[in-house]
């Protein structure tokens, strides 16, 4: 196996899971997160338990808040900070990168490698390097203690375009390998608008606000998407689809993503995430409620989901 040296930019669960899968696989893996106590337990563990995974056990090479001495030599830097944040983070990176270098946004959201791009020219950066995002997240797992995780599904079909799309020759055969069941997209309309999260967050949390507001804990998907939800959820994802193919971008609708990213189908969306909930694989087993407006499924799903998708 190729092992390379990769920077996961991201602490998260995104950023952990990434860790677990990458490093389980042989790689050798760096992490930075501006937030140290996210790093502590990491740190001091030397990698994370992935319960079975790989060799069960993924090493950590460096783990630091220090941006400059992760990203210097890594081929690959993975940026896991939520779409929200990825503008400061391109920042802070502008000056560091190399040539040679390939960044993947893990996940792009919708236009992140085009507002990414756009941050790395405004700061100065020179670099000759290679932007890529992929359309959604790799794998579901559970998070069992501070550097330890169950996996629980890796999702059989994602997308990985270049952003300019014309690189994705180049670029793709450098990042198939750690992603297997990717799949090469033409353009980032492509992942733009198989932007999922955005489909399936912001819609649940404003059709549940009462519970949200009165700290009401329910299963986000089992009993959140009722068939009135479901109803919403069809409706945005007409428009979603319509745009795309208006753009030139054949996009899945929700209920053939599910099936063909985790092989279920149920009489419809209502019944489909109720057994992706209560499945024993099923990935939104975890799923919890969000405990204020604040939370990632508004503040990232919003900004760099339904309104870029909006206004184009």
């Amino acid at each position: 196996m190729d092992q390379k040296t990769i920077a996961v930019i991201g602490a998260g669960n995104g950023g952990f899971n990434l860790v677990a899968h990458l490093g389980a696989a042989g790689h050798r893996i760096r992490l930075h997160d501006i937030d140290d106590a996210k790093l502590t337990a990491l740190r001091a563990a030397g990698g994370i338990d992935t319960s079975g995974m790989g060799t069960g056990f993924a090493p950590l090479e460096h783990v630091t808040t220090d941006l400059a001495t992760v990203v210097k030599g890594a081929e690959v830097i993975v940026v896991c900070t939520g779409g929200h944040r990825q503008a400061a983070a391109a920042k802070a990176m502008a000056p560091l990168l190399a040539d040679g270098q390939t960044i993947l946004l893990v996940q792009g959201n919708t236009g992140g490698s085009l507002a990414f791009r756009r941050v790395l020219d405004r700061a100065g950066c020179r670099a000759r390097i290679d932007l890529a995002e992929m359309d959604n997240y790799p794998y579901s797992a559970k998070v069992l203690g501070p550097a330890k995780i169950q996996p629980v599904v890796t999702k059989r079909w994602l997308q990985i375009a270049s952003f300019p799309g014309n690189r994705i020759d180049a670029v793709f055969p450098r990042l198939a390998p750690l992603f297997p069941h990717a799949v090469a997209a033409p353009g980032i309309a492509f992942t733009g608008f198989m932007n999922a999260n955005a489909m399936l967050h912001v819609a649940n949390c404003v059709a549940n606000a009462g519970k949200i507001d009165r700290g009401e804990a329910y299963k986000f998907y089992a009993e959140g998407v009722t068939p009135s939800v479901a109803r919403l959820y069809e409706a945005i994802n007409a428009e979603r689809v319509a745009v795309a193919a208006a753009l030139g971008a054949d996009v899945p609708n929700l209920a053939d993503w599910f099936e063909r990213t985790y092989g279920v189908r149920g009489a419809d969306l209502s019944a489909t995430c109720e057994l992706l909930t209560t499945n024993s694989d099923g990935p939104y087993q975890a799923t919890g409620t969000p405990k204020s407006w604040g939370h990632k499924y508004i503040a990232e799903d919003v900004p760099v989901g339904l309104m870029p998708m909006r206004a184009l």
